[in-house]
């Protein structure tokens, strides 16, 4: 069995991160010729559904099968399972996934494997393949991202309310429970939803999934108003503006005695809760009262 750091050395090489020196150790395993194959070979195809502990399990099955005779090669089996140990080891890394969180009242901003940056809004969760990335630029969202893409293969991203395909550079993705709202500043972008609706959006153009169907709206700005500490409503339900405070300002609100279908035009800011909260609650006549972090809602 290979030893930890040889294993690292894999790891490594397949996130080319090897120095000279380390490449030349790894080179002398007498298996580094078949780990290339493999690894050339991986890289034409998408991850299938994978079950490494059925796969380690099959190929040592196939090893015991070898004690039919009555006498045993121990070296021959012991390098068997060791390699077999090592391609599950490959496989693994390649399966292998990077995910980032923003929490409540925090950004991140993420610098991809190609050079391409997103910036996740509070209370967003974003996932990618550790390696091979410039053959598999597939991303996972949960929440809200601002995307300035490179150049290169395809670019998606998925949502659990539709797909995104970059045909450009600078776009945003809002998908928030049933909210799902898609801007492009740069470039093209095509939006493709889980009814099957589609649109290829142009600079300046938006689109918003509602009663599932897809509401096209114009954009003006250069960037997302979230990207500049404020969030802005335009007849949208309440209980997405006081979902977005919760996520900005980490605080929970009571909202049984209120209706939260009532339609919002407004925002708020992400520097003042006090203000944030009499800017979404008191056009919508709300009355509300401040204990730490739990704030109790009322009608007027």
């Amino acid at each position: 069995m290979f030893s930890d750091k040889e294993n690292t050395y894999l790891a490594k090489w397949l996130n080319n991160d090897l120095n000279a020196e380390e490449l030349k150790e790894l080179k002398k395993l007498p298996e580094y010729g078949d780990y290339k194959k493999i690894v050339e070979s991986l890289e034409y195809f998408k991850p299938p559904s994978f079950d490494t502990q059925e796969s380690l399990t099959t190929t040592l099955n196939k090893v015991n099968a070898s004690k039919k005779t009555k006498v045993i090669n121990l070296k021959s089996i012991m390098i068997s399972v060791s390699a077999a140990a090592s391609i599950l080891l490959i496989i693994g890394l390649f399966f292998n996934q990077v995910t980032y969180y923003a929490s409540s009242g925090q950004q991140l901003s993420i610098v991809l494997p190609d050079g391409s940056f997103v910036d996740l809004n509070a209370g967003s969760e974003l996932t990618h393949q550790r390696f091979f990335w410039s053959q598999n630029r597939e991303i996972t969202l949960q929440g809200e991202g601002y995307f300035k893409v490179t150049s290169g293969t395809n670019f998606t991203v998925t949502t659990s309310l539709g797909k995104i395909e970059v045909l450009g550079t600078q776009f945003n993705i809002k998908e928030r429970e049933k909210l799902f709202e898609v801007n492009c500043y740069e470039g093209r972008v095509k939006v493709s939803t889980n009814n099957n609706l589609q649109k290829i959006l142009e600079k300046g153009e938006g689109v918003s999934l509602k009663d599932k169907k897809l509401i096209e709206h114009t954009i003006t700005h250069t960037e997302p108003a979230w990207k500049k500490g404020e969030s802005v409503f335009n007849s949208t339900p309440l209980q997405f503006a006081l979902d977005e405070i919760e996520r900005q300002y980490n605080i929970t609100f009571k909202r049984g005695a209120i209706d939260q279908n009532k339609l919002f035009t407004g925002g708020f800011n992400y520097n003042d809760l006090n203000i944030a909260l009499e800017s979404v609650l008191i056009p919508m006549g709300i009355d509300y009262i401040v204990n730490g972090t739990i704030i109790s809602l009322s009608n007027q």
